[in-house]
């Protein structure tokens, strides 16, 4: 998903960049500058070079076969949109392009003449290439031709307006132009062709230029218009004779005639010139020719010039205005003389002469706002223009922004002349205050002169020193203090008391003044900061902004944790100058009084303080090496009450090791071991300590143990995985060695509706290779380390075990055959067709083995032991992350006791099946019955759309798996549909976001935007009956016929609109035109009947209304799908976290948002980071150009929030200092990883890795709204 970001710059308004180019001359000049690449030159009353007296002033000339735009102009364009006008320069020949795309990234504002704020595009240039960087070595580089190009974005920030300008010279050269043009050259050659054959040629004369580029004209002309096989052109024929000769043979390869020789009857040889075959590849090229030589024919006639076709003479100008938005926009009423050139400031404020003054006002605004470094030389433009157009409005904007502090150039410089200083003078603000005061020491009376220049430096050096100082408003901490009758050791709260009292009757600015110097002296106190604050705020003092102070301090985002704002402020307050380090800590107070953060305050009193963390506060996890979804997992099941209680007091739940319990101990669909249920619990007593420092730690993060990691990860599957995929040695040992054991652990995978798997490999190294022991349908894999095996001849123990295990899964993975993307088009629109199976895709090699690895895990043993935890941890390691999410629960279900069986399966019940466990019934249309089957899941696949720039609302992503749908059974289609007959009090979604491409057996993350709601009701999947009359089974089928009947509509509305190809109205206008052309000029052989034109436009009538009532029908069935399950909302869910994955399918950052109900805020956890989200846009209303998206989505019952999730859990223990070491990063710990030896490690690591950690609190996925 893209952000909307407001670009930096000098721009122009569609108007200046339209008048720029018609100006522009493409060709290299002298002093380098270029129109349209680059910012207006300064006007510094000197005169500046625009374009050569004899250079041409282009006039464009529509080309109706290269333009797809409106022509009204009343358009309101619609997202996406993609319109283009193609002209041709009827005076130089050169062509023209100009395209304008809207596409939807979450930005949908666009600028309109009604909207005050943003009548017009202020564009930016964003990209540009000149003819000689686009030089291709291929032959066909004819037909795209020596372009150059320029990229323009509008600046405002929800704006998508792209707008590009492609120009190419003329496509026939003046060495092969002069072969037609040349009067001299075609009397010569006429001459000589009649000498040849006097008598042949009797009754005509040579040919003039006119003549030959109209016969070259006709040609090309039949060429466009040729269906079918090209005709040919005798070399015999008299003009083409006298036209052309033989000496054209290089101009008529180049058009891509074909030359030929055909045998007569007789044997003689007979030459021809093949028209050329109109392909898509050369098509715009020959008309693009025609155009020109049209052009120059019509400039070639002697006699009084005859009109051209109306084709050629329609200009191009008013759809370009249409479709850049500013067609019919007001201009002055003043009359001004269009042949005389405007003021240079026109074009520096990205305008032009013909703007109102509300306009006009309106582009200096955008100018200051886009590029606020010239601002200054901005408001010396509008102040000479208003003077110039004798504006009383303009004249009262520009007193406005010199009041409001703003000042132009020349009142800059002669305020710096005053001191005998220049502009641009490096003078410390220390000199520059010497002079200041030796001035008004020898004049004082000129105090307010030298204190107005002095003001005007301070803002043009943004220092807060020189204008503290212009402004007379100094006060020492001791003056302030006997003001308020206070002493340095009195406590804040008196401090504030007493100047609340002395507010009252005294003189409040100076107290105010007084109580904004302490404060500032106390950096570090929240209780005299916030209330210097409000006291100057009650004065109606300008105090700096929120925005600003994150401005001040470079920060973009206000999401940013604390630790990154103080990173921020130290980077540049470091070796800063006093006065502007001042400013830095005043923004760093006005942030911390925003937050009311104790981090920052503390770190104002003392930059090496060792901020303890609130309990009122979760921390975070420290990353250990590549484990941020592994932190992210953790956070997200600590906020689940039921399985953190559970945890945390785990010998109540803790399951008796005897053969009773052992006995009957089945989940996951399978019989559990002894040893499984060994290997979980000491899984939940690792879990247990990394909760109770959760809980308790005075922190501000805890660090997870690589022995937690490991049991998170590692499950059965990936043991098996190691036994059959990495070695036949292997194999061998497996089949000959019962009496040992191999003890990994083991995990589950449950199923849900239409199951399908990821293809996507993250966070890995040789990511385009085949992972070993996985199979082509798996899904997104996460690492806490990635290690290749060396599997040696080592001994796998309780083979047996395995090789039962190895058989469950390979029946589990012959269900999984297909990608993600194919059980999506299973059913496209509700067209069912028919599904094919995904071929194999092929063995490649495993990764390659680290070369330090060792400094991660010790050093490396030789033991057949240490070959089997090697290759145990790198499978692990290679997990699927919902493999992970289902080895989690597996393990936590079977450390514990039971509550109660189910008397069907005989599957345990416990805490974690009733939370976080639902079941689905498949309904499946046999010949003779209706077949259902009943299957348990812990988390539901959502699919978004296959199509990246669609998106999907989550009920539509969700329908995927739910609707109706034609599946393969005994080689026969039968329908079959699913409902969900057990709903889990908390709801766990896997956004499907992988698929695989079958042409290059490559995984790719689809980002298609899928809306996820606050609130989600799932009334409309619930098996509500036995019997399939309910009233949600019938307003199922319903929505499900509609479907259907939307999909033919929609397939035959693209047949009838689709503009990649001609469409049935654009053939018949065609055709319709041909035969009007036939009828006026008629061609032998052809008879046109008389009621066929009137035939053709009854025919062009009915598809008209065919599209408007296809368009109406959509409508409508559009708004009744929507409103179907408006009603039904019993079921009812509350967004509680969302997963978010930044990066691309072979690498990337995953962190998770999680919502605290208590006091209804929203928390990123991003590794050891934990911070507020103040603007809920950032998880909902994603404006990022950045590729954030969610992968894992959980809702819980409304219903029983309070008792489901509670994220704020925290018993905070006052220890010795000494004690935190215990939750300190050891360097020299195991569990340190790579903390301290990032520096050392060379394989692929997350993007926080390089160098110093950077913040993903500013990345978002892109999308409207509530899209993801």
């Amino acid at each position: 998903m893209a952000i909307c970001r407001s670009l930096k710059g000098p721009g122009k308004t569609p108007p200046r960049l339209i008048a720029d180019l018609l100006d522009y001359v493409p060709k290299e000049v002298d002093n380098g500058f270029n129109l349209l690449a680059h910012p207006a030159q300064q006007f510094w009353n000197k005169p500046l070079f625009r374009r050569d007296q004899n250079d041409c002033r282009h006039i464009l000339m529509k080309k109706d076969n290269q333009t797809q735009a409106p022509i009204s102009e009343n358009l309101n364009l619609e997202i996406p949109c993609h319109y283009f006008v193609s002209a041709i320069c009827s005076s130089c020949k050169h062509h023209f392009k100009i395209t304008l795309i809207a596409e939807s990234r979450g930005c949908n504002e666009i600028c309109n003449l009604s909207q005050p704020k943003y009548p017009l595009h202020h564009l930016i240039l964003t990209n540009s290439s000149r003819a000689r960087d686009n030089i291709k070595l291929s032959h066909e580089s004819k037909y795209e031709g020596l372009y150059e190009s320029y990229e323009y974005k509008c600046s405002r920030p929800n704006c998508p307006i792209v707008v590009e300008i492609r120009i190419l010279p003329p496509r026939l050269s003046k060495n092969l132009l002069q072969l037609i043009d040349n009067a001299e050259i075609l009397a010569e050659r006429g001459s000589r062709e009649i000498k040849k054959d006097p008598l042949r040629f009797s009754d005509l004369p040579a040919v003039n230029p006119y003549a030959a580029l109209n016969h070259l004209a006709s040609y090309l002309k039949d060429a466009l218009s040729t269906i079918g096989e090209p005709r040919k052109i005798a070399l015999r024929n008299k003009k083409f004779t006298l036209s052309f000769a033989n000496d054209c043979t290089d101009l008529f390869k180049y058009l891509d005639f074909t030359y030929s020789d055909d045998q007569t009857e007789e044997g003689e040889s007979n030459f021809f010139w093949g028209l050329p075959r109109i392909t898509d590849q050369n098509r715009n090229f020959i008309q693009d020719v025609l155009e020109e030589i049209n052009y120059r024919a019509y400039e070639m006639q002697t006699s009084p010039k005859q009109t051209l076709q109306s084709s050629l003479t329609v200009s191009a100008m008013n759809q370009i205005k249409i479709i850049l938005g500013y067609a019919g926009y007001t201009q002055r009423t003043t009359y001004f003389d269009a042949d005389t050139e405007e003021h240079p400031y026109y074009a520096s404020l990205g305008a032009v002469e013909g703007f109102t003054d509300e306009l006009l006002a309106w582009a200096y605004d955008r100018q200051c706002e886009c590029d606020p470094s010239n601002k200054p030389y901005y408001l010396d433009c509008l102040d000479d223009l208003a003077r110039g157009r004798n504006s009383y409005y303009l004249q009262t904007k520009v007193v406005m922004a010199t009041s409001a502090g703003e000042y132009g150039t020349n009142a800059i410089e002669e305020a710096y002349n005053y001191f005998e200083l220049s502009s641009n003078s490096r003078e410390s603000d220390d000199y520059i205050i010497s002079l200041y005061r030796a001035r008004i020491a020898l004049a004082p009376r000129l105090k307010e002169m030298a204190q107005s220049c002095l003001e005007k430096i301070a803002k043009h050096r943004n220092s807060s020193t020189l204008e503290a100082l212009a402004n007379d408003r100094t006060m020492t901490y001791d003056e302030a203090l006997k003001y308020l009758g206070v002493n340095s050791e009195t406590a804040p709260e008196f401090i504030e008391a007493s100047a609340v009292v002395m507010f009252v009757d005294g003189d409040k600015s100076k107290v105010a003044l007084a109580l904004k110097t302490i404060a500032k002296e106390k950096p570090g106190n929240m209780v005299l900061q916030r209330a210097a604050a409000t006291m100057a705020s009650e004065m109606g003092q300008v105090t700096l902004s929120i925005n600003d102070a994150y401005k001040r301090l470079q920060i973009s985002s206000h999401e940013i944790s604390d630790e990154g704002v103080l990173n921020y402020f130290q980077s540049l307050s470091n070796g800063a100058a006093a006065g502007s380090r001042d400013s830095f800590i005043e923004a760093l107070q006005v942030i911390a009084l925003d937050r009311n953060s104790h981090f920052l305050f503390a770190k104002l009193e003392n930059p090496n303080a060792e901020v303890i963390s609130c309990k009122a506060e979760p921390i975070g996890l420290d990353n250990i090496g590549n484990t941020c979804y592994l932190n992210s997992l953790l956070q997200y099941y600590y906020s689940v009450k039921p399985l953190r209680e559970m945890v945390l007091d785990f010998d109540k739940y803790r399951m008796v090791l005897n053969d009773e319990n052992l006995r009957r101990k089945k989940v996951g669909g399978r019989q559990v071991e002894e040893a499984e249920v060994v290997k979980a619990q000491k899984f939940v007593e690792e879990l247990q300590k990394l909760f109770k420092r959760l809980k308790t730690a005075p922190t501000r993060s805890v660090r997870p143990t690589k022995e937690l990691a490991a049991l998170t990860i590692f499950s059965t599957q990936a043991a098996e995985q190691a036994a059959r995929n990495y070695s036949i040695e292997g194999s061998k040992i497996l089949q000959n060695n019962d009496q040992n054991q191999f003890d990994i652990g083991s995990g589950t995978q449950w199923s849900s509706p239409n199951s399908v798997t990821e293809n996507e490999v993250e966070m890995i190294e040789n990511v385009n290779e085949k992972i070993p022991g996985r199979d082509d349908n798996s899904s997104e894999i996460t690492l806490v380390d990635a290690i290749s095996l060396s599997y040696n001849s080592c001994e796998v123990e309780n083979d047996k075990t395995l090789l039962s295990h190895q058989i469950i899964q390979n029946k589990y993975q012959k269900k999984q055959n297909m990608s993600d993307f194919e059980a999506d088009t299973v059913m496209v629109n509700n067209i069912f067709q028919e599904v094919k199976p995904i071929p194999p895709t092929p063995e490649r090699p495993s990764p390659a083995l680290p070369n330090d690895m060792a400094d991660i895990f010790g050093p490396k043993k030789k033991s057949c032991q240490s070959d089997s935890d090697n290759r145990a941890w790198d499978f692990g390691t290679q997990q699927d992350v919902t493999e992970v999410i289902g080895n989690v629960l597996f393990r936590l279900q079977c450390a514990i006791t039971a509550i109660d069986y189910e008397t069907t399966s005989g599957e345990q019940i416990d805490i974690i099946r009733e939370s976080f466990f639902g079941a689905n019934t498949v309904y499946t249309q046999k010949a003779h019955s209706l077949q259902k089957k009943v299957e348990a899941w812990s988390y539901i696949l959502v699919f978004p759309n296959p199509n990246e720039s669609v998106p999907r609302s989550i009920y539509e992503a969700l329908d995927v798996s739910f609707d109706e749908q034609l599946v393969e059974i005994d080689k026969q289609l039968v329908p079959q549909f699913t409902s969900i007959s057990k709903l889990p009090r908390i709801m766990q979604f896997h956004i499907q976001r992988t698929a695989f491409d079958q042409e290059s057996l490559r995984s790719w993350k689809n980002r298609s935007p899928v809306t996820i709601p606050e609130t989600l009701y799932l009334d409309r999947y619930i098996d509500d009956s036995n019997t399939l009359d309910s009233s949600i089974m019938s307003r199922r089928r319903q929505t499900w016929l509609w479907k259907k009947q939307l999909s033919k509509l929609e397939a035959r509305y693209e047949v009838l609109t689709n503009d990649k190809k001609i469409t049935p109205s654009d053939a018949l206008l065609a055709t319709r035109d041909l035969v009007n052309d036939i009828r006026e000029e008629p061609i032998d052989g052809i008879s046109i009947d008389n009621d066929f034109p009137r035939l053709l436009d009854i025919r062009i009538d009915e598809l008209g209304m065919e599209i408007d009532e296809i368009k109406n029908e959509i409508g409508i069935l559009q708004e009744k799908l929507q409103n179907q399950f408006i009603d039904m909302r019993n079921h009812e869910y509350t967004l509680h976290a969302v997963f978010i994955h930044h990066g691309e399918v072979g690498g990337g950052h995953y962190w998770v948002y999680i919502y605290d109900a208590e006091n209804d805020i929203w928390r990123q956890y991003n590794d050891e980071s934990v911070s507020q989200v103040r603007n809920r846009d950032y998880i909902f209303k994603h404006e990022s150009v950045s590729e954030g998206s969610p992968y894992y989505v959980v809702y819980v019952q409304s219903s029983m929030q309070k008792e489901l999730v509670d994220p704020v859990c925290r018993d905070l223990q006052q220890v010795e200092r000494n004690g935190l070491d215990s939750y300190s990063t050891d360097p020299n710990s195991t569990d340190s990883l790579m903390s301290n030896r990032v520096e050392d490690i060379n394989e692929v690591r997350h993007i926080e890795y390089a160098g110093e950690k950077l913040h993903y609190t500013n990345i978002s996925a892109t999308g409207p709204e509530g899209q993801w």
